[in-house]
């Protein structure tokens, strides 16, 4: 099943796109090396310099490479990236191994695409070992490697180099054949071994995942089939096994126990407490105190003893069964006493539980309902906190009054702009250029809304706008708003947000302030006689064109809120027909085509294209460029800066 998974990583789309990699990057031959590794003297915890390649061969050992062992027989090849932990153990005499050090980098004139390519393959760093298909003629590469540089001649180098080339091609086309033996590499056994030491310290699943080169749900669905729980049910398990051992063994507060255990803070702890015991941490403090005290009364187990024999001696009950129930019975009922207390006390006094999910709710006004929960603990008190329930097209949620640990998925400006910095980011940017609010994001978390990621980072809420595909797995995690930004105008989106965020002061001022930018820019064209000019809005090539309606986030900025004109084929065919894009030909586009162009995104057309030429807009040069950071988000703070930017390029052009 490992060898299957490993093909299933390796395929030949995966192989040529890292063949691509290696063919477009600086490789710099760094040092080439062999040693003899005794079992006496394994090389333990090697912290590697660079990326590198080893090849083993001569007897039994075992490899590893940071969590992940590798198990090899007579010959094995690993590779692994800089800064990864090496530990080779033969379980023989001795075992001989070479090593190739290396260095990549992206030259400057396809760094973009290789950096498109690096998103998702890094050949650089994969970690993977297999048993070669002709050990005998890698041995010899590597052999005539390590003396063509130790030689030190630049000729001999350039031909060690070579060789390395030659490896590369030759590990590829084993890989792409499917043929090889791999060396065991269990991702889910290595992910277990990483969480048992690592839990009290944060963890990103998806950099465990990229140690074997794998995606994250892969890791996940590996590991679920191995251990019967998630990666993320795992680790918090972890994390509250040694919460529990700390509040019975211990006298530290919750919060220090919480923080010492991984928790983010002591109410992550209180809630999964809650989820996972019915009851609060100090209870189960409690409750272990009371069995321990339990346990060291056992006034019965201290018999008296007088000059003959000890005094009241079990009874024999049927084939010498002793008859010591009464005993137990007592210390049962003193301990299950005080159970039953206790949990009657926690019933008392708890507050509703969170609804993070709940039926559809058709109202569509936003509702607020204040009610307790038990929130955070200190060592000498419980505090309460409030959440309020907010009416979404999932259905009523119960959210934090305040909350402190905000995940936000696309409309980050929108956060960003009520005064809220999120915990974490996804999707704030698209391309290489920083998105308008970058300097109010430097301290949040970049992540893929994974769930397992996410989890690690502990949210109390989670806003939610790309899509909802993810919301029933998110909705578990922590409460979450799924926004249809799609379906709401700015002024309803940012009044939705300031209810979810309890942020309503701030979005009068943000709105205010958005509004007032708008008729601002009305005037301005019309001062400057653009009221009446038509506007396309689309990303244009020689390919395709797509023209934006008034659906689309700049279209609806143009159209709805700046009240530009669209073109009369625009209106009918798009518009009015309620679509997103309208996918024109370039043959026809003359007929979509205003008397201004806004032109999205980083595409272009060739110059010597007659159509696009002969485009009046083209030939009098009325074509506003806009990047995908200002184009790509629909936030307030996207939008008001590319309102500026619109309109001064626009007054520009009419001048």
């Amino acid at each position: 099943m490992q060898e299957e998974e490993a093909r299933q990583g390796f395929t030949p789309e995966m192989i040529d796109m890292m063949a691509s990699i290696w063919t477009r990057s600086i490789i710099t031959l760094i040092d080439v090396r062999f040693q003899n590794v005794a079992s006496q003297y394994p090389l333990e915890q090697y912290k590697m310099p660079s990326s590198m390649f080893i090849y083993a061969y001569g007897g039994e050992a075992q490899i590893q490479l940071n969590e992940t062992t590798f198990a090899m027989e007579r010959f094995g090849l690993v590779h692994g990236g800089k800064g990864s932990l090496l530990s080779i153990t033969p379980k023989e005499e001795m075992v001989k191994t070479f090593m190739v050090f290396y260095r990549a980098e992206s030259p400057l004139f396809f760094k973009k695409h290789l950096q498109q390519l690096l998103e998702q393959v890094n050949p650089f760093v994969q970690q993977f070992g297999y048993t070669p298909s002709n050990p005998i003629l890698l041995r010899d590469w590597f052999q005539r490697m390590m003396n063509g540089w130790k030689r030190g001649k630049a000729m001999d180098q350039l031909q060690a180099k070579s060789f390395l080339y030659q490896l590369i091609h030759e590990v590829y086309r084993d890989l792409e054949g499917g043929e090889i033996r791999y060396l065991q590499p269990d991702p889910a056994c290595s992910a277990k071994i990483y969480l048992d030491k690592h839990y009290r310290e944060p963890i990103m699943f998806q950099q465990i995942a990229d140690m074997f080169g794998i995606s994250g749900g892969q890791l996940t669905r590996l590991f679920k089939k191995r251990e019967g729980v998630n990666l993320q049910e795992y680790l918090i398990q972890r994390r509250i096994e040694a919460a529990c051992h700390d509040l019975k063994h211990t006298e530290a507060t919750v919060k220090e126990i919480a923080t010492g255990a991984g928790f983010a803070d002591e109410k992550n702890l209180f809630r999964m407490f809650k989820k996972h015991y019915k009851m609060t941490p100090s209870d189960y403090r409690k409750i272990n105190a009371l069995s321990m005290q339990v346990d060291g009364i056992d006034n019965d187990s201290h018999l008296p003893y007088d000059e003959r024999e000890l005094a009241s001696l079990v009874k024999s009950y049927r084939d010498g069964e002793s008859m010591m129930f009464g005993t137990l019975r007592s210390k049962e009922m003193i301990l299950a006493a005080a159970i039953s207390m206790m949990l009657l006390l926690t019933a008392c006094t708890s507050g509703t539980p969170a609804n993070n999910g709940g039926t559809a709710n058709t109202t569509p006004a936003q509702t607020q309902q204040t009610t307790q929960q038990e929130g955070s603990e200190t060592k000498a008190s419980e505090t309460v906190s409030q959440t309020r329930t907010i009416s979404t097209v999932k259905g009523d949620v119960e959210v934090p009054d305040n909350p402190q640990r905000v995940v936000v998925d696309y409309l980050v400006g929108d956060v960003v702009a009520l005064g809220v910095t999120p915990l974490g980011v996804a999707r704030a940017a698209r391309g290489e250029t920083e998105p308008v609010y970058a300097n109010q994001i430097t301290d949040s978390i970049k992540v893929a809304m994974e769930p397992e990621d996410i989890m690690t980072l502990e949210p109390d809420l989670i806003i939610l706008a790309w899509s909802d595909e993810s919301y029933d797995d998110l909705s578990k995690i922590a409460p979450t708003i799924y926004v249809p930004y799609g379906d709401m105008t700015t002024e309803e989106r940012i009044q939705f947000i300031s209810d979810v965020l309890n942020k309503q002061e701030e979005a009068k001022d943000v709105l205010n302030a958005y509004t007032g930018k708008i008729e601002e820019s009305k005037l301005a064209f019309q001062n400057a006689g653009l009221s009446d000019v038509t506007i396309t809005v689309g990303e244009f090539s020689d390919k395709s064109n797509y023209i934006a309606g008034a659906k689309h986030a700049v279209g609806e900025l143009v159209y709805d809120e700046l009240q530009l004109q669209a073109p009369s084929k625009v209106q009918t065919d798009i518009i009015d027909a309620d679509k997103y894009w309208g996918d024109v030909s370039m043959e026809v586009l003359p007929a979509y085509s205003g008397d201004y162009m806004i032109f999205l995104g980083d595409g272009n057309v060739a110059s010597d294209n007659a159509v696009w030429n002969a485009i009046p807009a083209v030939q009098h040069d009325r074509i506003v460029k806009v990047d995908s950071s200002l184009s790509w988000s629909t936030d307030v703070m996207t939008s008001s800066a590319l309102i500026d930017y619109i309109v001064s390029q626009l007054l520009a052009l009419a001048k």
